[in-house]
């Protein structure tokens, strides 16, 4: 019998011996990953030194998916709209309409390393402004100081520029944002609607904690960019850079400036600009911004620095009603021709804002216009009445 029982015992570790050995080997590719290299420094270099430490020595880790990658993040929202516009001769443009239908997905690895990418589907299909992809981009930032980031993404260009519709206060963005941060409108020919965005390269970060509250004291940007907008290939081997650096000397008030000097090829030839732009943020009780900006543009910039100059500024601010009802105020200014005021088009608004969930809102908006440009006296003033609703997931 003790024969038979050491016959069976040598068989079951004949057998046992390779699938055990298949299993540590597996184990190394444990979740999807391999493991192999991290197991290998571990043993080599921070294993406990003597029986001693080995007594006190916390358990080996077992490695997770959750240790590198989280799980993705799909969101969007949409903005639905009413707009009626009194402006004599105007074909078109009143009515209902969809101004946002925006999709997302945003996750991380390694836990310094984030993406998003985000599409709009709301545009005329066939169009400029048809479905596209407006983010896409990797962040890399185990520092809170430094950080880089690649791809597509808002121009560090205002304060406005990078914040989301949700935040702006009004129904629509500035004039500033729209023309000289590349929103949807642009002071040469061949400018397409980029939201904003191009493709490039940036860094950034927060420095230097200060007060009671332990705020950042400094924010800064700076980043490299194609220049020609988004999903578009640089054309003229030129690049913008744009840069911002902003204070805050108090917790939720930011003094900022910016810079920004490029170029843009309209299928024919390079059109060169510089811009810069100061303002003051504030976000605590109140909402509060203002900024002014001026753009040189110069054809034959490197040769004689001559062309037409614009500028552009607003006053905005957010006042809260109630618990989540606020009343906005703004005016809107931009000048084609910063020498002269028949080039400028002043906007006045008066709106309503209630939010009553983080993922529901309510604008009601009306916009008192004077437009110099026009020709005509009656077609100077006019008004405009927005009604919008948010919706987010």
């Amino acid at each position: 019998m003790k024969l038979k029982h050491a016959l069976l015992a040598l068989t079951m570790a004949s057998v046992s011996a390779p699938a055990m050995a298949q299993l540590a080997m597996n184990e190394e590719y444990a979740d999807g990953y391999d493991h192999s290299l991290q197991n290998y420094v571990t043993e080599k270099f921070f294993q406990p030194q003597n029986t001693s430490q080995a007594s006190t020595s916390t358990p080996e880790k077992k490695w997770k998916v959750a240790d590198y990658v989280t799980v993705p993040k799909f969101g969007g929202y949409v903005v639905s709209t009413y707009k009626y516009d009194s402006q004599e001769g105007k074909n078109g443009g009143d009515g209902f309409g969809i101004r946002y239908v925006r999709l997302y997905l945003d996750g991380k690895v390694f836990n310094d390393f984030s993406y998003r990418v985000q599409m709009n589907v709301s545009g005329e299909p066939g169009t400029k402004s048809g479905a596209r992809v407006i983010d896409a981009f990797v962040a890399w930032q185990k520092w809170k100081s430094f950080g880089i980031k690649m791809g597509e993404f808002k121009r560090c260009f205002s304060f406005e520029n990078p914040m989301n519709p949700w935040d702006v206060c009004a129904g629509d963005y500035t004039q500033l944002t729209k023309h000289f941060a590349g929103m949807n409108g642009n002071l040469y020919q061949g400018g397409t609607n980029s939201g904003g965005r191009d493709l490039g390269i940036q860094v950034y970060g927060d420095a230097f904690k200060v007060g009671d509250t332990k705020h950042y004291l400094l924010h800064y940007q700076a980043g490299v960019y194609n220049g020609q907008g988004i999903n578009t290939s640089d054309k003229d081997k030129e690049k913008d850079y744009i840069a911002t650096l902003q204070l805050q000397p108090i917790k939720g008030l930011y003094l900022g400036v910016f810079g920004w000097s490029g170029s843009f090829h309209d299928g024919t030839q390079s059109n060169y600009f510089k811009r810069w732009a100061a303002g003051v943020s504030y976000e605590g009780v109140i909402s509060a911004r203002a900024e002014y900006a001026r753009n040189i543009y110069a054809q034959d910039y490197g040769v004689k620095n001559v062309g037409q100059k614009s500028d552009a500024w607003y006053v905005r601010m957010g006042i809260p009603t109630w618990r989540w009802l606020k009343v906005n105020l703004g005016y809107d200014a931009y000048r084609t021709d910063m020498s002269t005021l028949t080039s400028l088009n002043s906007i006045y608004s008066l709106g309503l804002q209630a939010r009553p969930h983080k993922n529901l809102q309510f604008q009601l908006q009306w916009n008192y216009i004077h437009n110099n440009t026009r020709a005509t006296t009656a077609d100077k003033d006019y008004h405009q009445l927005w009604a919008l609703a948010y919706i987010r997931f």
